[in-house]
């Protein structure tokens, strides 16, 4: 699909440049409010309920992704998204500073208030954004080609690298015996991650949206969705790399639980927390600095299947941690797990969201990726299931479920076309499946 706007090109350089610092600041962020590290965590010192704590990373999951499908279509029939890109960020950014101020302040006092608030910041901020990336994402798809998106995002995902590293140290001097203690640690943490969303947003604001022809006939969701499932139907791409992420993300049956069983079980110490912070910052900036470069030469599809098997070693790995196999170096070993997560989580953009971008239609873009993160949204139970599953069985079942669903997701990417070979039978496809004739712009 080409990207020919005069808008496009004159501005490319400013939205680039925007687009990764706003990639970067996100991305560190992310470390400092983690679902896999730092949020279970500091869930943890509120309760001993495995489920509440799964039900942390739950609500992020579903609160981003669910509600995509049904803002899709108010997003991509809206002429100009850089609005609501802007204005969403500023309603639901500012939840994050005041949750660090009650805990500065003192609020885990009340542990069950807290861990209710915390819930409810998490759900505030990620409902509110998962409208923003719809926006966020039509920007990017408009302003930039596929040939050009690979290497903004490796790049971006390299700069939060080397920043979150930092952010790791930082982490790990707070939650250590020399830190401030708790929950002052805490409160700063959630302080810093707040910094880093405004250094976003900031970035977020230099970009220049190109203008692109939309139906501003707006269909009612009793019209959208049989559309919605016509697009299932018909667009077989489409369908499988949604199956292929929604088996590589069922992964998150156990992800929340790495950190707690590393401080419960292998006895590592709460320092290690910054560490596993630190490595997954590592394995994202590895997956920007080796993946972009695959997604722009040989595809974005070799970037899915790379993420889907590090994913599927990752219970792997804990595993064979759990069987004793790697002695007196577990802690050694133990962090290789959070490198691979990273790798995953740093293949988000530059694999499933680039191939979903490179097969959808002028104009369907909102579309086919609230489509796509819906149906991965219906995963938001896992971390909850996993922590029932925990709190009824042992670690070692646990990691082996996860190890079984992310295997197929892993062997069903092999089945994934190179999405440029077969861009033109893709888009006659999804024009159809849009009930639209096919624009040209294969």
């Amino acid at each position: 699909m080409t990207h020919s706007s005069p808008i496009a090109v004159r501005y490319f350089r400013r939205n680039w440049l925007a687009f990764m610092v706003d990639q970067a600041f996100f991305g560190v962020a992310l470390i400092f409010a983690s679902t896999t590290t730092v949020l279970p965590s500091f869930a943890a010192t509120l309760t001993d309920n495995a489920i509440l704590i799964g039900a942390v990373a739950a609500v992020w999951s579903g609160g981003w992704l669910l509600p995509q499908v049904f803002a899709a279509p108010f997003v991509s029939h809206y002429p100009r998204k850089y609005p609501i890109m802007i204005i969403g960020q500023l309603i639901g950014r500012p939840i994050y500073p005041l949750f660090a101020m009650w805990i500065i302040l003192g609020g885990t006092r009340y542990p069950e208030l807290t861990l209710a608030l915390l819930l409810f910041t998490v759900a505030v901020f990620v409902i509110v954004d998962s409208v923003v990336a719809l926006a966020w994402f039509d920007i990017l798809g408009k302003a930039l080609g596929p040939q050009s998106r690979g290497r903004l995002m490796g790049l971006g995902q390299v700069l939060s690298g080397g920043l979150a590293i930092g952010a790791g140290a930082v982490i790990r001097y707070l939650l250590g015996p020399q830190g401030p203690g708790y929950p002052l640690n805490y409160g700063i943490i959630f302080a810093l991650a707040s910094l880093f969303f405004v250094g976003s947003f900031v970035a977020c604001v230099f970009n220049v949206e190109p203008p692109e022809a939309v139906e501003t006939n707006r269909p009612t969701l009793r019209q959208f969705l049989p559309q919605l499932v016509r697009l299932w139907r018909t667009d077989q791409t489409f369908s499988l790399v949604t199956v292929v992420r929604l088996l590589t993300g069922a992964g998150a049956l156990a992800t929340a639980f790495y950190v707690v069983y590393a401080t419960d079980v292998l006895l590592l110490p709460p320092g290690s927390i910054g560490l596993f912070a630190g490595a997954s910052t590592a394995g994202s900036a590895l997956a920007g600095l080796v993946l972009g470069p695959v997604a722009d030469r040989a595809g974005s599809h070799r970037v899915v299947q790379m993420a889907a098997w590090s994913m599927w070693a990752v219970p792997v790995i804990a595993l064979l941690c759990q069987s004793g196999v790697f002695g007196a170096y577990v802690g050694v070993i133990y962090p290789l797990l959070y490198v691979l997560l990273g790798v995953v989580e740093g293949s988000v953009l530059l694999g499933f969201f680039n191939f979903v971008l490179e097969i959808a239609p002028q104009g369907q873009r909102p579309i086919y990726i609230g489509l796509t993160n819906t149906a991965q949204g219906l995963l938001f139970v896992m971390p909850i299931l996993g922590g029932w599953a925990l709190q009824a069985t042992s670690y070692p079942l646990l990691f082996g479920i996860a190890a079984i669903v992310t295997l197929a997701g892993a062997l069903l990417a092999l089945r994934l076309p190179n999405p440029r070979v077969a861009e033109t039978k893709v888009a006659l496809s999804a024009a159809e499946a849009a009930g639209q004739p096919d624009q040209g712009q294969a």
